[in-house]
């Protein structure tokens, strides 16, 4: 599947496990403001890693680790 293809938000997070995304959104739930589908820009280990690459990136972008629990050292805030 290419990377460029707009899928579902879940879908991608459940293909990169363990791993932070860059997401341009394509849609969001309008009741909630969650992002619901979006094109997967880029994946790494390390979000500093995307940083530069969200910066350049029109539209709205979506930072989101794969996994629903964050790996040690990393904390959410809303």
């Amino acid at each position: 599947m290419s990377v460029r293809t707009i899928q579902p938000i879940a879908a991608i997070r459940h293909r990169h496990p363990r791993e932070w995304l860059l997401i341009e959104v394509a849609r969001l739930d309008r009741r909630t403001t969650t992002p619901v589908t979006g094109r997967l820009v880029a994946h790494a280990k390390r979000p500093e890693r995307l940083e530069r690459q969200a910066a350049r990136t029109k539209g709205l972008v979506y930072l989101v680790f794969g996994s629903d629990t964050l790996p040690k050292g990393y904390a959410a805030a809303f």
